[in-house]
């Protein structure tokens, strides 16, 4: 498959590769990731990363890139030549890939309903063994924070209508799958968005286009573990609330907040994701080591990834890794000079856990790499502060 281009995210990713271990992502693993890579230019996203099945011996992990409304990654999906950098022509061979172009021109257009109510696009690559098409990416946005129509917080907007909800599957949804929702779809999406806590909200709304599902994944943000069991009560959720229970009372002494996945068709379907996050990263957090220890135990985890994990969050400064920073990059610091300086952050995103009753409990991990521009001044106070230079990268 010849679609690289210039200025592909493989040259964000030669930076990145030191600090993974093998553990985490193998030579072959690499090599597919790269197949997507190469596709795609870099100045697409800031914000990407790495899903890991942690419970497997195999060496093997998905890729996902940010595309946001405030940088060009909006206007490169929708081919716009503002910046002069477009995704390979062949691309626009496949259907999916157009639909996903075809979303992101709505949602690049000023007077389009997601212009504003969306704030970034995520793709997310299943990396098979071997890639021998053009990869197909599953889809989520991640619009403004979607409140139950009937909530009372105060975050929530005040001008709600009964129809309040209609752009998500009129005009989203119905573009991005190029056909409509059904009605009993449409209603039982709704139900779930209406039925939610006063304070919780929707932040993620996906559907698995590399897996023909019909199926809408829904991530709802601010619930708590108990209004959780609540919630998939009114949703009519098929499945045993006390094992549930059990699990969530476990990991909510681990967890600083606990987020829910649920996948909507014209019922809720019985599998759920739980996603465990904390607000800093395993140095000044040992809670990760004690969630991570708690799925070793479980054999949910083995022990080796857990020690790869830990060892992952950081720092990539340009003069750590001179001999691989992107070209791009090394153009840009020249104009820059030396007010600015481009460096990647890592670290773990958060930790997932699936679970459907009768079925083997799942851990996967989310890694994410973040390419910032900071003042160095800025940035060795920021050091100092953190009292962190033992997460350089050399």
């Amino acid at each position: 498959m010849n679609t690289a281009v210039n200025n592909s995210l493989t040259d964000y990713l030669k930076v990145l590769r030191p600090d993974i271990s093998s553990q985490l992502i193998s030579s072959d693993n690499w090599s597919n990731i790269n197949t997507v890579a190469r596709i795609l230019p870099s100045a697409i996203t800031s914000f990407f990363g790495f899903e890991c099945r942690l419970g497997i011996k195999e060496a093997r992990a998905d890729f996902l890139i940010c595309a946001d409304a405030t940088e060009a990654g909006r206007q490169i999906l929708a081919s716009d030549n503002k910046y002069s950098i477009t995704l390979p022509d062949l691309l626009g061979s496949h259907s999916i890939w157009n639909s996903i172009q075809n979303f992101s021109t709505v949602w690049n257009t000023e007077t389009s309903p997601l212009y504003h109510r969306i704030n970034n696009v995520w793709l997310e690559f299943d990396i098979d063994d071997s890639l021998t098409t053009i990869p197909i990416p599953s889809c989520f946005f991640g619009p403004q924070p979607i409140y139950s129509t009937f909530s009372s917080s105060e975050n929530a907007p005040k001008d709600r209508e009964t129809n309040s909800h209609q752009w998500i599957t009129q005009n989203a949804l119905k573009v991005l799958l190029d056909r409509d929702i059904s009605p009993q779809v449409e209603r039982q999406l709704f139900k779930c968005i209406d039925l939610l806590p006063s304070e919780a909200y929707v932040f993620q709304i996906g559907v698995m286009l590399s897996r023909k599902s019909d199926l809408i994944r829904v991530c709802i943000r601010n619930i708590s573990p108990k209004q959780i069991l609540e919630y998939l009560t009114k949703i009519n959720w098929q499945g045993s609330l006390k094992p549930l229970k059990e699990l969530l009372d476990k990991i909510s002494s681990f967890a600083e907040r606990i987020d829910l996945d649920i996948d909507v068709g014209e019922s809720v379907r019985p599998k759920i994701g739980l996603e465990c996050y904390f607000n800093r990263q395993p140095k000044f957090e040992p809670r990760w080591q004690l969630l991570l220890d708690y799925l070793v135990e479980n054999n949910l985890c083995i022990p080796e990834k857990r020690d790869s994990l830990l060892a992952y969050p950081g720092y990539i400064r340009q003069k750590d890794r001179q001999d691989l920073w992107p070209s791009n990059l090394l153009k840009l610091s020249q104009l820059l000079g030396a007010k600015y300086e481009r460096i990647f952050f890592t670290g773990l995103h958060h930790i997932k856990l699936t679970y459907q009753q009768s079925k083997t409990l799942e851990a996967k991990a989310y890694l994410y790499a973040n390419l910032s521009l900071l003042n160095p001044q800025f940035f060795s106070q920021w050091k100092q502060l953190t009292n962190s230079n033992n997460l350089v990268h050399s």
